[in-house]
């Protein structure tokens, strides 16, 4: 059986611990100060199931020999999991006798799953749902590994590259951190993030940056980004207030927009729109996102008032439901 031993005073100065699948855990060197700390930290680590005599439960003091041991569970009767944990999970179900779905999937039949993933989670932050965040959180970090699983069997790299190559890129970017950079406030630790990654990526001009922003963000996140790329060299309005009345202009250019040009002066009028909620300091895709909701909830609202007075939407005018809507938003 394999065995990971720990010194506790190891186990309780490291962040992120874990033991590995199918061994058992020796702590070792538990004095009286240190048990109840190890005690809370083991239990978070491994559960509360399995514990072998002399464990943490079975013993109300410190033994005296100063050691704790935990035999190796059964790893389907396990509490606690670690990251390889869930890597083993997901290679096991697309071994030859695992998971008919889980075996066929692709790159690109799973991609769309990521950002549905990433949304989700933003909806449960944006209702401060800690329970739902705790679940989506693990939802998105299962993508990522369900993608170095894929890509370990198609020989393209594994979960140990992905690994190191985000511990890598994290230390780069901060050499305010880990290397010699000051940085006394959050303007100047993200000015000395940006400096390190257009050296790490190579860029030379405001125009590559803007050319390796995804286009498949959100647009109103992409925008805003190109936009906060040309401020950064002084290629922007002075206010909120200046930029406000480019909005007047794109709304006269859209309204006379010939049909094939409509499009294009639509997109103006938006960037426009984004450019002055960016200049406010305001995020333009939470922005959105909540107005709509409130919309919603609104419409929600008039509806239910419209039934209560047996008045029917679809016939009702514009000017009824216009009515139900003000009174809606007073209400509020």
């Amino acid at each position: 059986m394999d065995q990971y031993t720990v010194s506790a005073e190891s186990l309780l100065r490291q962040r992120a611990f874990s033991v590995p699948d199918g061994a058992a855990l020796e702590v070792t060197g538990v004095t009286e100060g240190l048990f109840a700390a190890v005690k809370a930290k083991v239990l978070h680590i491994l559960g509360d199931a399995h514990l072998a005599s002399g464990g943490l439960l079975s013993e109300a003091e410190c033994p005296k020999d100063g050691r704790l041991f935990f035999p190796a569970e059964d790893f389907l009767k396990k509490q606690r999991f670690g990251f390889y944990d869930l890597i083993y999970i997901i290679h096991r179900l697309r071994d030859k006798d695992g998971c008919e779905w889980d075996k066929v999937q692709t790159h690109e039949s799973i991609r769309s799953n990521a950002v549905e993933e990433a949304y989700e989670l933003v909806d449960a932050i944006n209702h401060k749902d800690l329970e739902n965040m705790r679940e989506e959180t693990g939802d998105v970090l299962l993508q990522g590994a369900f993608h170095a699983v894929i890509a370990e069997g198609a020989g393209e790299y594994d979960v140990s590259d992905v690994v190191s190559e985000v511990c890598k890129k994290l230390i780069f970017r901060h050499p305010h951190v880990f290397g010699t950079v000051k940085a006394t406030n959050a303007e100047e630790a993200l000015a000395a993030w940006e400096k390190a990654k257009m050296a790490e990526k190579k860029q030379k001009n405001v125009t590559e940056k803007m050319t390796h922003v995804a286009e498949t963000l959100p647009q109103t996140m992409r925008a805003a980004k190109v936009q906060k790329y040309a401020a950064s060299v002084g290629f922007d309005f002075a206010s909120a207030e200046d930029s406000a009345e480019k909005i007047g202009e794109e709304v006269k250019e859209f309204l006379a927009a010939s049909p094939e040009e409509a499009e294009l002066e639509a997109g103006d009028l938006l960037f426009a729109a984004i450019n002055t909620v960016r200049l406010r300091g305001v995020n333009p895709e939470m922005a959105l996102l909540r107005s709509t909701d409130k919309f919603v909830r609104r419409f929600a609202a008039v509806e239910q008032k419209a039934a209560a007075l047996g008045i029917d939407v679809k016939t009702a005018g514009l000017d009824k439901l216009e009515e139900l809507y003000q009174q809606v938003k007073s209400e509020e």
